[in-house]
């Protein structure tokens, strides 16, 4: 039996997992009583000291902030809101959904009250609950009656009971749409995607979720199923969603993706015309670049350092959250408005939410336990950003990202499943080398561009021929940014990189495929906010650079092809990025 806990150091469990295997996530297990000590302060699992922003004051909300013992200075990490105060959220509700009632009010109920004062999060003392993939639980009749039970439950408990599902739902429309300012401050309100926040505290969202249906049906090992897209055996929705009686059925899906579609890495509201083979292939391939690029660079796979009073619009998403951007467009209704999946602000409400998110959580474990466990960011403004959540007592809790790092600390584990795409590299492309398929191409330039047909420009590298150490100490990251997408919508843009098919020549065919940019639809209000706001793409290219064998070009073509949205961008550019491959 082995288990699968990721801490390189002594585990608060009674068990260590140490892989044999890089390719396989370990095996389940049950039973296991996780005897946690819950006054244990646990450090993070790093033999590389802690980074601290030295600062005269520290900026936290509604005093609900302590400073770290030992600490010779205090840093600026996001905290929760005062929710002593009536106002402390605020989300837009006038939206083009067809329902304009209380659809629309993500605001949790415990704003207001002058006695609310979060507590410090006691984590559970239960059994090790694993979490299984969608197709081994689709065959367990008992597991699936407690799954359909436990969300039958939480929907019918009353709209102001604090574990309801449409009210669970809005936790996270709420911390997803900027509903919290930070410390007053309306242009830096608090968001958690698009940024190192992402990971940890949508972990966060699931756990307190998982535990209150476990306590609506009086099982502590009860776990979240998750749907492992990553593999060609689990590219379909799974059929525990599809059947119109079961509470985990929703209404508001782009049902002609419902089995035996393949899932769409790149979905633009379009199906494209492939194969399965070769979609699955592409998926794969993407996963694998993911990773790759990411695992010596994590702003790279879980997105850009986010600090309080920062505007969070200005920070680049990780590869990992672009491709969870686009499972949530595909799944979700094609048209407008793109009900539940389609849009953050109701996204929750569809229980297969929960599947994506905890195989998205998965592959974060995976990423942890590739990388040694070393903490990603050795930064105490992300070690010690705070959330606060109700857990299954009704107590609103807070709790800090550096708990959130040893799953063994919150009971849960996954069952083992293979990576496949780690092996999935893409097949070298024949370069055009008739006349007719090259064109004039230029650099960027100073103005900024519309985005309304592909364009191409070449952009000079810092450094070419890089040997194999310089690649280990630092990442070749191309850079889009003050990204503006006018209507405030939704958009996509595909990247792709090619070596100059002569001076000041591109290839018609654009390459190497390097990375996306996902904007998910926004409610109208919500859309006017943020049509003015200049975003930020950052994508590695150092494993593109090598597999096309373009590392000795001075300058390389960069390709950016729209796929919707109306969209335009004002300068792209090369810089090399220190990783953390030698900070062990």
């Amino acid at each position: 039996m082995s288990l699968y806990f990721l801490s390189p150091g002594p585990s608060a469990c009674p068990l260590e997992y140490h892989p044999a295997s890089k390719h396989a996530l370990p095996s389940r297990s049950s039973r296991i009583r996780c005897a946690l000590n819950n006054d244990e302060k646990q450090s993070p699992s790093s033999s590389s000291p802690i980074t601290v922003d030295r600062r005269d004051m520290l900026l936290g909300l509604g005093g609900l902030y302590g400073a770290t013992t030992g600490m010779n200075a205090r840093a600026d990490p996001i905290m929760p809101p005062d929710l002593n105060k009536a106002g402390a959220c605020n989300i837009a509700v006038e939206s083009n959904f067809p329902d304009k009632s209380d659809f629309l009010k993500c605001c949790p109920p415990y704003q207001g009250d002058e006695t609310l004062v979060p507590t410090d999060y006691t984590f559970p003392k239960t059994p090790l609950r694993v979490r299984r993939p969608i197709q081994e639980v689709v065959n367990d009749s008992e597991y699936m009656e407690k799954f359909k039970t436990a969300i039958q439950k939480m929907k019918a408990l009353p709209e102001t009971d604090p574990c309801n599902f449409i009210q669970q739902s809005k936790i996270h429309c709420a911390y997803c749409n900027e509903a919290y300012p930070q410390n007053g401050d309306v242009n830096a309100p608090i968001s958690v995607h698009a940024s190192w926040i992402f990971l940890p505290w949508h972990r966060y969202y699931l756990h307190f979720f998982e535990r209150i249906l476990g306590s609506l049906i009086g099982d502590d090992t009860f776990a979240l199923p998750y749907w492992n897209f990553d593999n060609p055996d689990g590219m379909t929705i799974s059929t525990i969603y599809t059947d119109p009686n079961s509470p985990l059925y929703d209404a508001y899906r782009n049902t002609s993706h419902y089995p035996p579609k393949i899932v769409d890495y790149k979905y633009n509201y379009v199906d494209r015309e492939l194969t399965d083979d070769a979609l699955i292939a592409e998926n794969l391939a993407y996963m694998r670049k993911t990773f790759k690029e990411g695992e010596p660079l994590p702003e790279l796979f879980m997105g850009d350092p986010l600090r309080a009073n920062e505007n969070p619009s200005l920070t680049s998403p990780g590869q990992l959250e672009v491709i969870h951007n686009s499972i949530h467009q595909w799944v979700g209704e094609r048209d407008v408005p793109h009900r539940d999946m389609g849009t953050f602000v109701t996204a929750a409400r569809d229980c297969i939410f929960y599947g994506v998110h905890a195989n998205v959580d998965r592959l974060w474990s995976f990423y942890r336990a590739r990388r040694g466990n070393r903490v990603e960011f050795n930064d105490r403004d992300w070690l010690d950003a705070t959330f606060v959540f109700y857990d299954e007592e009704r107590k609103v809790v807070k709790v800090k990202i550096s708990d959130s790092l040893n799953t063994s600390k919150m009971c849960y584990t996954y069952a083992e499943s293979t990576a496949p795409w780690l092996g999935a590299v893409p097949k070298k492309k024949t370069k055009a080398k008739t006349p007719g398929s090259i064109v004039q191409v230029n650099e960027f330039g100073s103005e900024r561009k519309e985005l309304d047909k592909p364009i191409q420009v070449l952009v000079k590298r810092p450094k070419k021929s890089r040997s194999k150490s310089e690649k280990e100490d630092e990442g070749e990251v191309l850079y889009i940014s003050d990204i503006i997408v006018a209507d405030g919508r939704k958009a996509r843009f595909d990247v792709y990189i090619n070596a100059p098919a002569a001076p000041g020549r591109a290839a018609a065919d654009y390459g190497e495929f390097v990375g996306s940019y996902v904007k998910l639809p926004e409610t109208s209000q919500a859309a006017k906010a943020s049509k003015d706001k200049k975003r930020l793409l950052k994508v590695g290219i150092s494993s593109a650079l090598e597999e096309g064998e373009f590392e000795d070009a001075e300058s390389i073509v960069v390709s950016i092809v729209p796929r919707f949205g109306s969209v335009s961008i004002g300068s792209v550019f090369i810089k090399l990025i220190k990783t953390d491959v030698n900070s062990v």
